[in-house]
């Protein structure tokens, strides 16, 4: 039996990135009784399938599994969308078998050989941290052993670090790296490595990295392979974005999130868009000082056709770089658009309105300070009539915003809204209680709205029209209507008191 397993497994290890052999892996496991564990890894290798598959369904789920732990689970998503049902279905199943069984489960390695690991992948343990590195060459037949592929997480990546990774034959076991701190000596020497074209995800953290590490990624010639990259707060300076951005060897991402990288230009975003990044799934630059000069130029780029999400949140956007975005042909397949902490206030009616539909599911415009005259705007634009999600929380809107919502989106409400935080009163309750078109509602976020009592609860409590709702937040300290809202709900995520 034993030697089975350790063929199949060593076929797992032979190709690491084919599920063909985890899933015939998964039958061996069910055919020796193990099925608990023959679901997970065919659990976890469908959840890895969906995350490649580019879809609108993936752009909306990574928002909801990342960043709102509320509409996830009190919405129901066979009723919104089946790819999001079923990604939350597999990845709540997962966790189940791996709270039960995750400690079994793991690579049984000594204590005292200050190995780490944290989180499977595809049904095998794959985050590592190595520890003491002097004993790594006799370890590494158990750490090869253990699990397939790993991502490396280090503290103090260098030149050295790779040098012991190369010498105990380590080096193409790595398939991503997380790094804090000290990384840009051992990015430099693995760039050297034929082996490095086998790194699929690089996530660094850390402060004023800048050109050295730009340097050790452009001016080395093996990541070719990488899939994901993503730097927080590790360049600033717009001309090392731009060096990064005309790497060839990077043209092959699929996602690149870069945050707290200071003040760019219009000409830092040109370089981005001008033609390398045509495979580009995911983009996210955050807290980039972009301005709208840059976002019309992004707005223009015509090789960014394959983006699914564009996350721009805290910039320095206003109404005229929103309204090319939101307006671009370019960028009609973008699914997820995130514009949170941005000054959006002026959106331009006349574009807006002659805006061609695209793929739109969910708007993030958490704080962007919108009046209602363009709350008026986005409720007409054709480009938001394929919504699921709107999230306006925390943009000062009263009942005029929310009626404007009411009567533009009409009959194509998104299902899911956001409206926590703002001053919509209990006449701004009483708009959506009264209006036809909430009965396309399933989700509806209104807590903390000043002016909002009792009143405005109950008469949404007792709306026809919002006969279908799945979950309903909103703020009251009335034991009735709490007791109300516990019993018509089937989940307390909302944070009722």
């Amino acid at each position: 039996m034993s030697s089975d397993r350790d063929a199949l497994f060593a076929a797992i290890r032979d190709n690491p990135e084919e599920d063909t052999p985890r899933l015939m892996f998964a039958d061996w496991l069910d055919e020796h009784g193990e099925h608990e564990r023959a679901e997970f890894v065919r659990l976890q290798c469908e959840l890895a399938q969906l995350a490649d598959d580019a879809s609108d369904s993936q752009a909306v789920y990574e928002f909801l599994r990342d960043r709102d732990h509320v509409t996830r689970p009190s919405a129901d998503w066979t009723r919104i969308d089946d790819g999001i049902h079923r990604r939350i279905a597999l990845d709540l199943r997962a966790a189940d078998l791996f709270r039960r069984h995750g400690r079994a489960w793991g690579p049984q390695l000594p204590k005292k050989s200050g190995v780490e690991w944290s989180g499977f992948h595809r049904g095998f343990a794959h985050h590592v941290s190595l520890g003491n590195l002097r004993k790594l060459a006799a370890l590494a037949p158990q750490l090869r052993g253990a699990a397939p592929a790993v991502t490396l997480v280090s503290t103090d990546f260098t030149a050295r670090v790779v040098e012991q990774l190369a010498d105990a034959g380590l080096l193409g076991w790595v398939r991503g790296l997380v790094l804090n701190s000290e990384h840009a000596s051992g990015l430099r020497e693995l760039g050297r490595h034929p082996d490095a074209a086998s790194v699929r995800t690089l996530k660094v953290r850390g402060h004023g990295a800048g050109i050295e590490l730009v340097s050790a990624l452009a001016e080395t010639p093996h990541w070719t392979g990488l899939h994901t990259l993503d730097l927080s707060e590790t360049i600033s300076a717009p001309a090392d974005a731009e060096i990064l951005f005309r790497t060839r060897s990077l043209h092959s991402l699929r996602r690149l999130h870069i945050s707290g990288a200071g003040r760019w230009t219009a000409d830092t975003v040109r370089a981005l868009t001008a033609g390398g990044f045509a495979g580009l799934t995911s983009l996210r630059l955050a807290e980039c000082g972009l301005v709208d000069d840059a976002a019309e130029v992004l707005a223009a780029g015509p090789h960014l056709t394959s983006l699914r999400t564009l996350d721009l949140g805290h910039n320095r956007l206003t109404g005229r770089g929103v309204t090319a975005l939101l307006c671009s042909p370019h960028l009609a397949n973008v699914a997820f658009l995130g514009l949170e902490g941005n000054r959006c206030t002026g959106l331009y009616a006349g574009r807006m309105a002659t805006a061609e539909p695209g793929g739109l599911r969910l708007l993030h415009c958490h704080g962007c300070r919108f009046i209602a005259s363009d709350v008026h705007k986005l409720a007409r634009s054709p480009r938001l009539r394929t919504l699921w999600y709107l999230d306006l929380d925390d943009n000062g809107l009263g009942p005029t915003a929310v009626r404007e919502i009411v009567r533009g989106f009409g009959k194509r409400c998104p299902p899911v809204v956001w409206l926590t935080h703002n001053q919509i009163g209990d006449s701004g309750a009483a708009h959506i209680a009264k209006s036809k078109a909430a009965a396309g509602l399933r989700v509806l976020h209104l807590k903390h709205n000043a002016g909002m009592t009792d009143a405005g609860v109950r008469a949404l409590l007792d709306s026809p029209h919002l006969a279908n709702l799945d979950g309903l937040g909103v703020s009251t300290e009335s034991d009735e209507l709490n007791a109300r809202l516990r019993t018509r709900f089937r989940h307390s995520d909302l944070d009722y008191p």
